[in-house]
């Protein structure tokens, strides 16, 4: 039963780690394409059975304090916090046009992310070629991780699960993780450096940055990768233990 699963989890790491490199693939083509002039971003092809959907976009993040008094009255007028209030109730518990956080959970401030999605008039661009590098170093790690994880599945379908292989396996898709999570930001911001874009905001709104922790390096997968080195040391006790047992019978 074991061993079924594992085989069927080999199987589904192969089919998602090949089509994460052809996803990359066509991240690739797509992005010289546009670069190029042949396209323009955002990308909506269709041939037969296919179709390839790909766009650029730029991480943004918005913050606003949340107002802790305002009244109906003047919410017609610009205001310095965001005008979102909660009560135990689905009314106003104090009454009138004046509003007061009374709930016993309150808001203090909104922090919200997303995306603003890019078109473009085709040729090259520093910031088209930033955003296809990150996007096609990502799919290509993604799909190197799912191929290591399908050759160790398999490997321990067959019964060999503590092994140099194995550990090698393990201790690969670990340094893909660090590596990636590494390379990727180094890489989009050589290509993107001095870009020369500037995006200046006028009128009332909610401002919004441009959120740069998206490129740069994201300490929860230097920790996963970290945890996965860790893990390829346990297997590679097992492996010494394995053939410790093996020579003693």
């Amino acid at each position: 039963m074991t061993r079924r699963v594992f085989r069927t989890g080999s199987w589904a790491a192969l089919v998602l780690g090949v089509l994460a490199a052809l996803s990359a693939v066509t991240v690739v083509v797509t992005g010289a394409l546009a670069l190029t002039g042949r396209v323009t971003y955002p990308v909506n092809v269709s041939l037969g059975p296919f179709s390839v959907h790909d766009r650029v976009s730029m991480p943004v993040a918005v913050w606003q304090e949340v107002c802790q008094k305002a009244s109906t009255y003047d919410s017609g007028e610009p205001s310095d916090c965001l005008r979102l209030f909660m009560h135990q109730g689905s009314e106003n518990s104090g009454g009138g046009p004046v509003h007061v956080q009374d709930a016993d959970v309150r808001p203090n401030d909104l922090y919200a992310t997303g995306a603003i999605s890019l078109a473009t008039t085709g040729g090259w661009s520093p910031l088209v070629a930033a955003s296809v590098t990150r996007k096609a170093i990502s799919l290509m790690v993604i799909s190197a991780v799912l191929l290591l994880l399908w050759r160790l599945l398999a490997n321990s379908a067959a019964g060999d699960v503590f092994s140099a292989r194995a550990v090698g396996q393990v201790r690969g898709i670990g340094w893909l993780v660090i590596l990636g999570n590494v390379v990727k930001p180094v890489v989009a911001f050589a290509v993107s450096f001095d870009d020369g874009y500037a995006m200046p905001m006028f009128g009332y709104g909610h401002p919004f940055v441009e959120k740069m922790g998206e490129a740069g390096v994201n300490l929860t997968q230097l920790a996963l990768g970290g945890l996965i080195l860790l893990l390829a040391e346990a297997f590679r006790h097992g492996a010494a233990v394995e053939a410790e047992r093996r020579l003693t019978v």
